[in-house]
């Protein structure tokens, strides 16, 4: 019985603003380092058949520093970006709502899945490419490897999504904090949840909550 283990970059600057980050290349912050590496601590004694990160710099920064100098087989891959937030990218969630009121609270509080923001991807186009990255990697491993994934809050909704096979309308109600771990298991008769956002290895640090 093998996992996906899921983890989210550590903080960035934009994280600690509240900015909208997306696809947007936004580097660690000294603070997303040190979480990462009591990350890594936590993971030390940990074997992975592959270690999967989006190509953006948060993440694959945070990939690097959690496989350190165990040369574990690495691949970057731009399915597993965030969302694309379109216009929102870089501005504070305060000033999106201040920007559009009206389409703020349609397509966040709502929890629509069909949210896009103005002129950036939808969640069933996020959903779509995460999908694909699923299936190559299904297909590439057997089902006992055990395998570490970095991204980020979207694309690591969008992964319990399709892994869990859950409904497009259950992708905004899970929350994913910075250097957060996660861990789904394969089974026969289909994937299960074993672990969830546990930021216990955080002991000295404050995850900041944002895209």
């Amino acid at each position: 019985m093998g996992k996906w283990y899921l983890v989210r970059h550590g903080e960035t600057n934009w994280n600690e603003q509240g900015r909208i980050q997306g696809h947007t290349d936004v580097p660690l912050n000294d603070c997303g380092r040190r979480q990462i590496s009591l990350l890594a601590k936590r993971l030390a004694g940990h074997s992975f058949s592959t270690v999967y990160a989006s190509d953006l710099s948060r993440a694959t920064e945070s990939a690097q520093a959690l496989i350190g100098c165990r040369g574990l087989p690495f691949q970057t891959d731009a399915d597993l970006r965030e969302f694309d937030y379109g216009r929102w990218e870089g501005l504070t969630v305060r000033t999106a709502e201040k920007e559009n009121p009206r389409v703020f609270k349609e397509l966040i509080r709502s929890g629509d899945e069909g949210f896009a923001a103005p002129g950036g991807e939808d969640t069933s186009q996020l959903l779509e490419r995460v999908g694909h990255f699923c299936e190559r990697v299904s297909r590439r491993h057997d089902a006992e490897e055990d395998l570490l994934i970095v991204a980020h809050a979207g694309s690591i909704r969008a992964l319990v999504i399709c892994l869990l096979e859950l409904k497009k309308a259950d992708f905004w109600r899970f929350g994913v904090d910075p250097t957060s771990l996660s861990a789904i298991s394969n089974h026969p008769g289909g994937s299960v949840l074993e672990l969830w956002n546990d930021t216990s290895h955080l002991a000295s640090t404050q995850p900041v909550k944002g895209e």
